[in-house]
């Protein structure tokens, strides 16, 4: 069959391959701009006209040292699918490829993955990926004879690619300084320069940085506790891509915390951020000694962070996990996962609702009369599947969207879908706070649940979750925090709730508190503990 195909020469497949990534595989990109432009009160007509051209030969002065005999199809063949995904990727979801996105990626489990898997990602990926590669690998290639002459062509062709960017740069800079700054994602849309190069500094930072030695945290640790108090027992219910925006708790229209609302006492922060806009950062971040803004993956990955210095201060903590895993930060307590084939009630076999956290959860608590930690780790509003989240009970807002390419659903549909995960996140909370109360006869007892990122559904033509933080909108940073604290624990601990409700409705915080706050709400007192981070400081009784 290859033989049936004409015999084109390097040079002219290169530049074919070429037009091909600019006019299709970055088709993304230059609706991106063009919609940038339109915005715009004016721009100049032929400043437009000039974008495809300079892409084309950014393009092209890329691929050039790519068409050496041993490169050009392997490389090709396996760059035209990955650039497929991305494509479609960024077209239907307005993915942004970063290292925060590559690390993503390569966490997602096989079940989170197959999720976004339908006939139109299917399609695309055949059309514009598969069959171009299997066309070029069928396709011979005629090299000139000398290596000179060939090194040559390479180098003119090289040249001429660079003197059109430098011409249109220089004719144009104003105009592409002006876009630029102002969007400042648009250099990390070009396939698939965007996704390798993002890829190499993932790589680089993750195994090629000089390790850093591991560091233990909280080695002073120790309970402080009034003689004859009782333990605590605490639930930490870390929540998956749920948004502020959404709760009612926060003002929204429909009932989505209809559950927690009813329960007296729950005290909802109103302005909490996230330190990241996807799990693979969110949940290292809150759980470190770190702030957002001096978060280093590296160093929480060879650092001890909050459970440890629960744990060894005495701290009974079991870690339950019904999403992604722990990313880190249970692997030196006690913890385990969901197995999602094993139970009927709650488990299809891909995936749990997470009410199946909670079955077997007395047997979790250890009759042991130590101050215990209970975090379980939510599935929550995890997209774009949002509909297999909740059993068919909880929806309640419809019409919804049951299905995974939610850029075809319709915006009420795909917000009546997610809103029914909210609510049955909110339900399962509800149901923590129930079975805590259970425990109010030996412990002290405290539900804090906080979701670790956010969601878009759709703003600004943006989808999912996981955009660069400078540029995340607030859908996908601003997100739900509350505290559930029974009486006698208030009461043993000196807290003024009224204070702590006024604080909660009115004060900026972020996922930079949850570290200090947890190692109060535990009473461990350690150097690492900043009281300054500690939300329930200001409320407390200067004795407790």
């Amino acid at each position: 069959m290859r033989y049936l195909l004409p015999k084109i020469s390097y040079f002219k497949l290169t530049l074919l391959l070429t037009l091909y990534f600019t006019f299709v595989v970055n088709l993304p990109i230059l609706l991106h701009f063009y919609r940038i432009l339109n915005a715009l009160p004016a721009y100049n007509l032929l400043f437009a006209l000039t974008i495809p051209v300079a892409l084309f030969a950014a393009l092209n002065f890329v691929f050039t040292p790519f068409s050496f005999r041993p490169l050009l199809k392997p490389f090709f063949i396996i760059v035209l699918p990955l650039s497929a995904l991305a494509s479609f990727a960024m077209m239907t979801y307005q993915v942004v490829f970063d290292r925060g996105m590559i690390e993503n990626i390569i966490e997602t489990q096989s079940a989170e993955a197959t999720s976004y898997l339908n006939l139109k990602v299917v399609l695309w990926f055949v059309f514009t990926g598969i069959l171009p590669a299997v066309l070029l690998f069928l396709t011979p290639v005629a090299y000139e004879k000398t290596a000179l002459r060939r090194l040559g062509v390479r180098l003119v062709s090289m040249v001429i690619s660079l003197l059109v960017v430098a011409s249109i740069a220089g004719m144009f800079y104003k105009d592409y300084a002006s876009v630029g700054r102002n969007n400042r994602t648009l250099n990390l849309e070009i396939v698939p320069t965007n996704y390798l190069y993002s890829a190499f500094q993932y790589m680089n930072h993750r195994y090629f940085t000089p390790k850093v030695p591991f560091q233990t945290l909280g080695n002073d640790a120790k309970l402080v506790q009034q003689p004859g108090q009782k333990p605590n027992l605490v639930f930490l219910i870390v929540g998956e891509t749920a948004r502020a925006q959404n709760q009612s708790s926060n003002g929204y229209a429909k009932p989505t915390n209809q559950y927690t609302q009813a329960i007296p006492d729950v005290v909802y922060f109103n302005k909490m951020t996230s330190c990241g806009t996807a799990t693979a950062i969110s949940v290292p971040c809150m759980f470190s000694n770190m702030k957002r803004t001096d978060y280093d993956a590296n160093r929480a990955r060879n650092s001890e962070g909050l459970l440890d210095i629960l744990h060894k201060s005495g701290v009974s903590v079991f870690w339950k996990d019904n999403d992604e895993g722990c990313k880190g930060v249970c692997d030196r307590v006690p913890n385990v996962i969901i197995d999602t084939k094993k139970d009927g009630k709650y488990c299809d076999g891909d995936t749990c609702y997470d009410m199946a956290l909670m079955q077997n959860i007395d047997d979790d608590i250890r009759p042991d009369g130590k101050n215990t930690l209970i975090a379980l780790h939510l599935i929550g509003s995890h997209g774009p599947t949002y509909y297999k989240r909740y059993p068919p009970e909880f929806r309640k807002f419809v019409p919804d969207c049951p299905r995974s390419d939610i850029e075809n659903c319709s915006q009420e549909q795909l917000v009546n879908t997610y809103d029914n995960t909210l609510l049955y996140t909110d339900y399962l909370v509800s149901q923590v706070i129930e079975k805590a109360k259970q425990y109010q006869d030996k412990y002290n007892v405290a539900v804090i649940y906080l979701s670790d990122h956010g969601e878009s559904l759709g703003e600004n033509g943006l989808y999912l979750h996981g955009t660069p933080y400078s540029v995340a909108p607030a859908q996908q940073t601003h997100v739900p925090m509350l505290f559930w604290l029974s009486e006698g624990y208030t009461k043993a601990q000196g807290i003024d709730l009224q204070c702590l409700k006024a604080s909660a409705a009115k004060d900026d915080v972020s996922q930079d508190n949850l570290f200090h706050t947890v190692l109060s709400v535990m009473n461990v007192q350690t150097t690492e503990r900043d009281p300054q981070l500690d939300i329930l400081a200001a409320c407390k009784a200067p004795h407790a």
